[in-house]
């Protein structure tokens, strides 16, 4: 019964995480990208990696909150630092790919690797203003055959939008990097 299901928001068409449970179908769903807060029946449920969709009929599910913005509005751009290679990559609004340093690559945050397990356009940090929210940081992975990342402990897969919060672990293939949000006053959280 803890089947996991990916559902698609009616509203921006992020591609949602939930754990099947009975009950859902008569609750609402906030999405942690635009959120929205629409009835379990308007999401679309996500079949496979095809994409292909269908309207839930008796679908258990439930909301995992797990990725929802800590605390109040965020009005700072967030970083992404590589400790082991004292690197430093400060985001900026829209879309940040991040990958491995190589001159054929169109990564915006090129880390140099010594090995190629890392793709040259590997993941997206993609930054988006929300009116009376602040920048949300959600982060997916650039392409569909890429090897195993990880934010925390939950592997990412293709399709996910996970939203990012203050010292957040990115596990990518060759290094581990750290998503921070600098305090506005420029002193440590």
């Amino acid at each position: 019964m803890n089947e996991i299901l990916k559902i698609g928001c009616p509203v921006c068409g992020s591609v949602l995480s939930v754990k099947n449970q009975p009950g859902i179908e008569s609750k609402s769903v906030t999405c942690p990208i635009c959120k929205n807060k629409s009835p379990f029946s308007a999401f679309k449920r996500i079949v496979n990696k095809e994409e292909k969709t269908e309207y839930p009929d008796k679908e258990k599910t439930s909301y995992s909150e797990e990725t929802q913005v800590n605390g109040g509005p965020n009005y700072t751009l967030g970083k992404l630092l590589v400790p082991s290679l004292h690197l430093s990559f400060q985001l900026k609004p829209g879309k940040n790919i991040i990958g491995r340093k190589a001159s054929a690559s169109s990564a915006t945050c090129q880390i140099p690797c010594e090995t190629k397990r890392m793709s040259r356009e590997h993941l997206v940090i993609e930054i988006k203003k929300i009116p009376g929210k602040g920048f949300i940081h959600c982060a997916s992975l650039y392409k569909e055959k890429v090897n195993a990342t990880f934010i925390g402990q939950n592997k990412l897969e293709f399709g996910d939008c996970i939203v990012l919060n203050h010292r957040d672990i990115i596990r990518l293939p060759d290094v581990e990097a750290r998503f921070e949000i600098p305090d506005e006053e420029g002193t440590d959280i």
